[in-house]
């Protein structure tokens, strides 16, 4: 107001750059922040890309393919081997191991049996299930935990809330002064002119533009590389209190490690074999096994001929692989 009078004919100097500097920070600030939620958001769309589109639904002993959302709680699934979980649900026939990585954060695969929860999203591994529905839309874990990360996203921490009061009694304080530096300058001072020019710069410079961008710029930055790194932020606060932890504890595989298995050394026993041959019947022990440590003892040699074990089909299951000889079973 002050420096549209001036150009007006009031007499003084302008504040157009002052004003504009002031604004600009704001609306920097609301970038940074806006920019965050965005990143966050990002990663909560991958999340809902974790559902599949159709599922297996079983009516009697045929199964017939519908949209996840025609669903309902008690309904029977059919999950082949590689598929992702439709629904949260309960196993009623079968067993597999899980990749849950994408959910629960654990690198390597759950083995699940009768009567073990099932998590939508999940992927299944190398056997077929048959599952009861328990979870859908917005009772499955996934849509809680898309739905806690929103309203995470949508509150403010304590800080946040501090720095928000705090610039509202600067507020108050800027106007109040100016408006006491404008009374006291109009009637000691040589002008109005002078009185004004003298409030406006007591007002431009005791607002708390800085913490319209300190703020804000902290919750962007945290946000932004958490979100990139695989953390989203439940709860701030709790986010805000980490810096006071002492200590952490990590599962090691997949975590601290990259959770690949690969064999480090092989002891041989019998003369009889060397360690290419204990490879060999290893490897052919567990060619039919999509279990991570049996991809593991696979690859060690490439090109490694199998022995012939279709005389008696595969088993899985604890401690299920057979030892056989030179192709005969025993």
């Amino acid at each position: 107001f002050y420096s549209s009078a001036v150009v007006f004919g009031l007499k003084g100097k302008f504040f157009f750059w002052e004003l504009a500097t002031l604004i600009d920070v704001m609306l920097l600030g609301h970038w940074f922040e806006m920019k965050s939620v965005l990143g966050a958001s990002k990663a909560l769309e991958k999340l809902a890309q974790l559902m599949p589109d159709t599922a297996h639904l079983l009516k009697g002993s045929e199964a017939k393919e519908v949209k996840i959302s025609e669903l309902k709680k008690g309904d029977r699934i059919l999950i082949k081997a590689g598929e992702k979980i439709p629904a949260d649900g309960l196993i009623v026939k079968g067993s597999s191991y899980i990749d849950e990585s994408m959910l629960t954060g654990e690198s390597r695969p759950v083995h699940k049996k009768l009567e073990d929860k099932v998590i939508g999203g999940s992927v299944n591994g190398d056997a077929v299930l048959e599952v009861r529905v328990e979870g859908t839309g917005e009772e499955s874990y996934l849509t809680k935990v898309i739905n806690l990360v929103k309203e995470a996203q949508s509150s403010k921490s304590k800080t946040q809330r501090f720095a928000d009061k705090a610039a509202n009694w600067l507020i108050i304080i800027a106007v109040t002064t100016g408006t006491a530096t404008l009374i006291y300058w109009f009637f000691y001072g040589p002008n109005l002119a002078f009185a004004i020019e003298r409030m406006a710069t007591v007002m431009v410079i005791t607002c708390p533009h800085a913490l319209g961008l300190a703020i804000p710029l902290v919750t962007a930055v945290s946000t932004s590389l958490s979100a990139k790194n695989g953390l989203l932020i439940r709860n701030r606060t709790a986010f805000e209190n980490s810096r006071k932890i002492t200590t952490v504890v990590f599962d090691k595989t997949g975590t601290l490690t990259e959770g690949n298995f690969g064999v480090s050394l092989v002891t041989v026993t019998d003369k009889n074999y060397d360690e290419k041959k204990i490879i060999q019947l290893a490897a052919s022990l567990e060619k039919n096994s999509e279990h991570p440590i049996a991809k593991a003892i696979r690859v060690i040699i490439p090109g490694c001929l199998f022995l012939d074990s279709s005389k008696k089909p595969f088993q899985k299951g604890p401690a299920a692989v057979e030892e056989y000889k030179t192709g005969k079973n025993k």
